[in-house]
C-alpha cells in the first residue's frame, strides 16, 4: 500500500527535526485514514518539495487532533518531462471535475479554461477555486510532487501565441507523433468543435493538428487522453535520444 499523502503548502526548508500536523489534514489522517503511532506518511508542498515522515504521537487538544511527526526525509522532485499544457473549453456541470481530476491523474503541468467561438461554459472565479480544490485531493490520492496548476481564461488566439508547440485535436489532423519537445502546448474545443476559421487560423499559427483516437469524445476524455499520448510519445522519443 502506497503511503498516504498530505498536501503541506507551507513546507519549505530547512527542515525542522519534527512537525505537528493540525487541521483537517489531522483530522483526515487519525480518524479518516485511522493512521496509528509508527506509520508513514509523506508531506509535499506542490512544488516538488516531498518529506517522508513517521507517525511520532495522535491526541486531541482542545477538541482537535494533531498528529506529531519526526523522522523527516527530503527529497525533490523536479518536475516531469515532458512538461504538458492543456488549454481546453469547459464541459457542463460537473463533468469539469472530472477533467481536473484526470489531467491531474495522468501528470498534465497546466489547465487553462479555453474560450473559443463555440464556447458555451465560462468558469467564475468562485469555480476555479474549487478547481484548484479538486487539484489538491487529486495530489493527495495519485502521489504526484508538483500540484496541476489551474490557469486563468485564455482564448484561442492568445493561446495560439504559446511558445512551446501548440497541439490542436481535432478529428481532420493526423494521428500524433512526437515531435521531441521538452514542453507541449495541447488546445481541446468546445462541444461544438472547431469553427474553420478557428483551424484556418491554428494552421496559419504554425500549430498541428493531430487526432487521438477514432471516435468523438467528450471534453473531459478528450483533454485527458491527448495528455496522457502526447506525455507517453514524447517521453519515448527523449528515452531513444
Amino acid at each position: 500500500m502506497s503511503e498516504h499523502q498530505v498536501y503541506f503548502p507551507d513546507l519549505r526548508e530547512p527542515l525542522p527535526s519534527s512537525m505537528v500536523l493540525g487541521g483537517p489534514e489531522a483530522h483526515h489522517a487519525a480518524r479518516v485514514k485511522r493512521l496509528e503511532v509508527g506509520a508513514r506518511l509523506r508531506l509535499c508542498n506542490g512544488r516538488g518539495l516531498l518529506v517522508g515522515a513517521r507517525i511520532s504521537d495522535i491526541r486531541k487538544v482542545r477538541g482537535e487532533w494533531e498528529v506529531e511527526l519526526g523522522g523527516l526525509e527530503r527529497q525533490v522532485c523536479e518536475r516531469a518531462l515532458p512538461q504538458v499544457d492543456v488549454y481546453a473549453a469547459v464541459p457542463k456541470g460537473d463533468r469539469l471535475h472530472e477533467l481536473i481530476d484526470g489531467l491531474s491523474q495522468v501528470g498534465a503541468a497546466v489547465w487553462h479554461p479555453l474560450v473559443a467561438e463555440r464556447t458555451v461554459v465560462e468558469p467564475r472565479a468562485g469555480k476555479l477555486e474549487r478547481l484548484e480544490r479538486i487539484a489538491v485531493e487529486s495530489l493527495k490520492q495519485c502521489g504526484r510532487a508538483w500540484l496541476l496548476e489551474v490557469g486563468a481564461a485564455v482564448t484561442v488566439k492568445q493561446a495560439l501565441k504559446a511558445s512551446p508547440p501548440v497541439v490542436v485535436a481535432d478529428s481532420s489532423g493526423t494521428p500524433y507523433a512526437a515531435v521531441g519537445a521538452a514542453h507541449v502546448v495541447v488546445l481541446v474545443g468546445p462541444e461544438g468543435g472547431w469553427t474553420p476559421a478557428e483551424l484556418d487560423l491554428a494552421k496559419g499559427s504554425g500549430a498541428r493538428i493531430a487526432r487521438f483516437g477514432p471516435h468523438t469524445m467528450r471534453i473531459e476524455l478528450a483533454a485527458v487522453v491527448a495528455a496522457a499520448a502526447v506525455m507517453d510519445q514524447e517521453a519515448r522519443v527523449a528515452q531513444q535520444g
